[in-house]
């Protein structure tokens, strides 16, 4: 089942976007959606604190008391991995939503096939997501890891070090190349020198002194490593 949010404090958008959404869910019934809707952040967060997490959000920017940004930046800092759907009036904010990881920003009004865009890339990146895991051998057994969770690894010898986004971590002893060879199929994770492999999609802050991820966690930066992860980086988020 795919969980889809709506957060809008007007009324008329928020049943528009909802009528849209049923729409779609009805010619697509094998995506097995669900639907809820939320007029404010504070409901919004206050259901999350007693629920499970949405897979989907679209989500208004212009709302009093909390905008739709400093909900994401929230989300974000909770570690919540929603695929995030900016709606707006306003352009103001698109390179914001880029850096809180939007999936796409859509400008009011907007036509059904605008949102129906929108949503199939959200959908295609919940998929892609989910399920991927890779089996790691470490001194106290077999480790199943999810790629979702990997912020990164460091290499010391032969050794590994994976760190996750709940600030745990795995130590396992195999070389960086080995370690990558298992992860290069999946476009989210680029290996920066010999070093460093790093989740792009847990990226929230990158410059020529230090990557910051989702989790506050920063990497310093190597500045001969920094033109080619920027341009990973960029391409990886635009896609």
């Amino acid at each position: 089942m795919i969980n889809i949010a709506i957060c809008d404090d007007e009324e008329k958008e928020l049943n528009k976007t909802n009528s849209m959404c049923e729409a779609y869910t009805k010619d697509h019934p094998e995506q097995n959606i669900s639907i809820a809707t939320f007029r404010s952040p504070v409901e919004f967060l206050d259901f999350m604190n007693q629920k499970d997490t949405f897979d989907i959000l679209f989500l208004d920017i212009y709302m009093p008391g909390m905008t739709g940004t400093e909900l994401a930046h929230a989300l974000r800092e909770k570690q919540i991995d929603c695929q995030i759907v900016f709606l707006t009036t306003s352009l103001t904010h698109a390179v914001e939503a880029f850096s809180l990881h939007a999936v796409h920003y859509l400008v009011k009004p907007f036509t059904m096939l605008q949102f129906e865009a929108a949503l199939e890339k959200a959908i295609s990146f919940v998929k892609k997501n989910e399920n991927k895991h890779i089996l790691l051998k470490t001194s106290n057994g077999v480790h199943k890891i999810s790629l979702d969770q990997i912020l990164y690894a460091e290499t010391s010898g032969h050794k590994q070090t994976i760190y996750q986004l709940d600030g745990t971590y795995i130590e396992v002893r195999m070389t960086s190349s080995e370690l990558f060879e298992l992860l290069t199929l999946d476009d989210r994770f680029f290996k920066c020198g010999s070093t460093y492999i790093v989740n792009l999609a847990k990226i929230k802050e990158l410059n020529a002194r230090f990557l910051l991820f989702d989790n506050e966690k920063q990497l310093p930066m190597l500045r001969r490593h920094y033109k080619d992860l920027l341009c990973k980086y960029t391409e990886y988020s635009l896609k």
